[in-house]
C-alpha cells in the first residue's frame, strides 16, 4: 500500500502517472476505483504532466547551478567567469606572405604598406579577406620592393560607437559572435566630435593596475557575445558621461580560413601595382571554445591564479590562450649547458608551421611576463624536432581489391601521417615501431604485410664557407656495424651515423659517415669504393647518441637542410629531452608490391 507519492524527481510522464495512481489505490476512499475507466484519469493526466513539468524544471535547473552538470552554455560560461577564466573566442587564421611592389624610376628610399591593406584569398567557390595589422616599411634593395613574411589575419575590420551615460552601470557589449578578442582596441573620446582620442590597454587581470590607468577588460557575455569594462575608477580609468567609447575589433570565420595556398592584393599598395606570394599557408584560426573545453580549462585556470610558477602552468596558460600552440614544453634554465638561471625556456610548436616568427615570439613573451615571478624571465623558443626517415615495403592481396599500387601508396602514406599526427608531433612522445607497422597494415584490408625501417633525423642549417661546430644529441643507443676498411665498397657498410650530401673542397655528393669506432669521416663515393675526403671530422658515442662535428665547413648541401641519420639499436626510439618526434612527408619513401595471395 503506497503511502507516499514517489514522483519528486522522476522525469518520466507514465510511470509519474503510474506513481500517482498507487498513492491513490492505497486510500480507503479510491480502494475499488477503476482509474482508467474514469474522468480520473484526465485528471491525473494533468497531475502527472503538472509534476513531471516542475520535476524537470527543477532537475535544469539544480543541474545548471553547477559547473560540472551544466548543460546551457550561458550556465557553463557564467561559472567560468566566477573563475576569472575568459571562453577562447573565434581566431583569425594567419598566413605569412611576400609582397612585391613594381616601381618605376625615380626610386624613393622606402614604401609603406599602410595598416589593414586588404588581400583576397579564395579557396573553392569561397572567398577570404586577409589584413595585416600594422604598417610596415619596404626599403628600396637595388631598387627592388619586396616585404618578405608580411603577416596578415583573415578577417574583417569593425568599429563600435558607445556614447557613454553611466559608466559604471552601462554594458558594452560587442554586437557580433564571432570576433576575435585578440584584436580588440578600445579608444576614449571626449566628444563625437573629437577627432582624437585615448587609446585603452587589454588587461586580462588587476595585478599592477592603478586607478588612473587607461585600461580596459574583456569579459564575457549572454548568448556567445563579449563585452568591454572597465576599472571603476579603482582597477583603471572609467570613461566620464559624454565621452565616446570607440570599440574596434576583427570579426573572422575562424577555422573555415585555414589551408589558403593562395592570396592577391585588392588593389593597389601606396598607388603601386603590386604581386603577393605566400610563406606559409593560412594556419591558427579556429572556432569559438566549446563548453566541453570550459568545463576542463575553467577550474584548472583557477589553480593557478593565471600565474606561472610551475612548468606546467607556463605549458597551460599558453595553450589555453593561443590555440595555434600545438605542444608547449616549459624547463628551466639552469638545466641548460651552461646555466642560464634566472630564466624558464619555453619551447613552442605551432599548428602547420615549423619554426616561430618574431612577432609570435613577441606575443607569447608580453602575455608570460606580467604572470611570471619577478626576477624569472620567459624565453621563447621554436620546438626542435627529430625527425624520422621512413622506408616502406607494403605488400598487398592483388585477388581482393582493384586497387593500383599508387592508390596502396597513398593509402599508407596518409596512414603513416595520421600515426603521426596522432601518436607523435607533441613534446615527450616515443615512437613505438610495433604500433607503426600495424598502423600501415591497418591502412587498407588488402595489405598482407610490410617491411619497414625508420632511421632517426636530426636537420642542421649550417653556415656556407665558414668553420661550423655541433654536438647533436640523439639520445639513443646506435648500431655498431664493423670498421671500414681501405677499399671497402660503401654499400656493404652500414653505418650508425650517415649524412645528406654536400660540396666540400670543390667535390659534390660528399657526406658523413662514421667508421665503425667512433669516428667520423667526409666520403665520396667513387668507383670501385670511396674516397677519404676529411679523416677526422668528429665524433659519435654509440652508447648515448651523441655526435660531434667540428669544424664542418661545406660550400653547398641540397634541400633546405642538412639531414644526419642515426641507425638506432632499439626499433622504439625516444625523443631528446627539448625535442619533438614528428615524420615529414618528404621522408617517407613508400614501395608497394602486389602479389597472389
Amino acid at each position: 500500500m503506497a503511502t507516499t507519492v514517489n514522483s519528486i524527481t522522476n522525469l518520466d510522464f507514465d510511470q509519474v502517472k503510474t506513481d500517482l495512481k498507487a498513492y491513490l489505490k492505497g486510500q480507503n476512499q479510491f480502494k475499488d476505483y477503476d482509474f482508467e475507466g474514469s474522468n480520473m484519469s484526465v485528471l491525473l493526466d494533468i497531475l502527472a504532466y503538472n509534476t513531471y513539468q516542475n520535476n524537470f524544471y527543477t532537475n535544469m535547473a539544480i543541474s545548471e547551478m553547477f559547473l560540472d552538470s551544466a548543460q546551457l552554455r550561458d550556465s557553463v560560461i557564467s561559472h567560468a567567469k566566477s573563475l576569472n577564466y575568459l571562453p577562447r573566442s573565434y581566431t583569425s587564421s594567419i598566413a605569412k606572405i611576400a609582397v612585391r611592389l613594381t616601381v618605376a624610376a625615380p626610386y624613393p628610399a622606402t614604401i609603406t604598406i599602410p595598416a589593414k591593406t586588404k588581400f583576397i584569398a579564395k579557396c573553392g567557390n569561397k572567398t577570404y579577406t586577409f589584413y595585416n595589422t600594422d604598417a610596415v616599411s619596404i626599403q628600396n634593395v637595388n631598387n627592388s620592393f619586396v616585404y618578405n613574411n608580411l603577416e596578415v589575419y583573415e578577417g574583417s575590420y569593425i568599429t563600435e560607437a558607445y556614447s557613454v551615460t553611466d559608466a559604471n552601470t552601462q554594458r558594452f557589449v560587442i554586437s557580433n559572435k564571432n570576433v576575435d578578442t585578440s584584436s580588440i582596441r578600445v579608444t576614449v573620446k571626449a566628444t563625437s566630435t573629437d577627432t582624437t582620442g585615448i587609446t585603452y590597454m587589454p588587461k586580462s587581470n588587476i595585478f599592477g593596475v592603478g586607478s588612473s590607468d587607461n585600461v580596459f577588460y574583456v569579459q564575457p557575455y549572454f548568448d556567445d557575445k563579449y563585452e568591454i569594462g572597465f576599472g571603476q575608477n579603482v582597477f583603471g580609468n572609467v570613461p566620464t558621461t559624454g565621452n565616446v567609447v570607440l570599440i574596434e575589433y576583427r570579426m573572422t570565420v575562424g577555422s573555415a580560413a585555414n589551408g589558403i595556398t593562395s592570396m592577391a592584393p585588392s588593389g593597389s599598395i601606396s598607388g603601386y601595382q603590386a604581386t603577393v606570394s605566400l610563406n606559409t599557408t593560412s594556419a591558427g584560426g579556429s572556432d569559438i571554445e566549446s563548453i566541453e573545453s570550459i568545463k576542463y580549462f575553467a577550474p584548472k585556470s583557477i589553480q593557478i591564479q593565471d600565474r606561472a610558477i610551475t612548468k606546467s602552468d607556463f605549458e597551460i596558460i599558453l595553450k589555453n590562450k593561443f590555440p595555434e600552440i600545438q605542444a608547449a614544453l616549459a624547463y628551466g634554465g639552469e638545466e641548460r649547458d651552461p646555466p642560464q638561471y634566472g630564466r624558464v625556456i619555453i619551447a613552442v610548436d605551432t599548428n602547420n608551421a615549423y619554426g616561430l616568427s618574431s612577432n609570435d615570439k613577441n606575443k607569447y613573451y608580453n602575455y608570460l611576463k606580467d604572470r611570471t615571478a619577478l626576477g624569472i624571465e620567459p624565453i621563447i623558443e621554436a620546438a626542435e624536432f627529430m625527425y624520422l626517415y621512413v622506408t616502406s615495403n607494403v605488400y598487398y592481396n592483388i585477388n581482393i581489391t582493384d586497387l593500383s599500387f599508387t592508390a596502396i601508396k597513398d593509402l599508407t602514406a596518409n596512414a603513416i601521417s595520421s600515426y603521426s599526427t596522432n601518436n607523435l608531433s607533441d613534446f615527450k612522445k616515443t615512437f613505438r615501431y610495433s604500433n607503426f607497422t600495424s598502423a600501415i597494415d591497418n591502412a587498407d584490408i588488402s595489405i598482407l604485410s610490410n617491411d619497414t625501417s625508420v632511421q632517426a633525423v636530426l636537420a642542421i642549417n649550417p653556415t656556407l664557407n665558414v668553420n661550423n661546430n655541433y654536438t647533436l644529441e640523439f639520445k639513443n643507443a646506435l648500431i655498431i656495424d664493423h670498421p671500414l676498411t681501405p677499399g671497402e665498397l660503401v654499400s656493404t657498410h652500414k653505418p650508425a651515423i650517415k649524412s645528406s650530401t654536400f660540396t666540400y673542397g670543390g667535390k659534390n655528393f660528399a657526406f658523413i659517415q662514421d667508421d665503425g669506432t667512433g669516428k667520423l669521416q667526409i666520403l665520396q663515393t667513387i668507383t670501385g669504393g670511396f674516397a677519404i675526403l676529411n679523416n677526422n671530422v668528429g665524433s659519435v658515442d654509440y652508447n648515448t647518441g651523441k655526435v660531434i662535428l667540428k669544424p664542418l665547413n661545406i660550400s653547398a648541401y641540397e634541400g633546405a637542410d642538412l639531414r644526419i641519420y642515426a641507425r638506432t639499436l632499439l626499433s622504439d626510439i625516444v625523443p631528446p629531452n627539448n625535442r619533438i618526434i614528428t615524420i615529414r612527408p618528404e621522408d617517407v619513401l613508400i614501395t608497394a608490391y602486389g602479389v597472389a595471395g
